[in-house]
């Protein structure tokens, strides 16, 4: 279900693909831009990026003021400290690797540990 706008932000499509990769809610957008702990204006551009921590999450929000429509429209978004999740063909993918690496890495441990 696209978000597109919420309360006074427009979110692009890219802004709503990150919010669901990163497993962010457009309430905790909403307030990182109405109430942010810190905001900075982005170098080379007219966007502003707002910071908000809650709990441990630190919420990174690039939006841009849009007079005529008097919204912020949400550019892209990101938690600090977090990867994106892999998508679950990636995990498909991937799954034979990571067993033969931890394979390897238990034969490398049993071969080369002195008892």
């Amino acid at each position: 279900m696209p978000i597109h706008s919420y309360k006074n932000l427009i979110f692009t499509t890219h802004a709503e693909k990150r919010m669901s990769q990163r497993s962010v809610s457009v309430d905790a957008v909403y307030q990182a831009v109405a109430n942010p702990d810190k905001q900075f204006p982005e170098k080379g551009s007219k966007a502003i990026k707002f910071i908000r921590t809650v709990g441990a999450r630190t919420y990174h929000v690039v939006a841009l003021w849009k007079a005529p429509e008097k919204s912020w429209l949400i550019i892209s978004v990101w938690v600090r400290g977090e990867d994106d999740k892999e998508s679950l063909i990636a995990q498909i993918i991937l799954l034979p690797f990571k067993l033969i690496w931890w394979i390897l890495k238990q034969l490398w441990r049993v071969v080369f540990t002195k008892k």
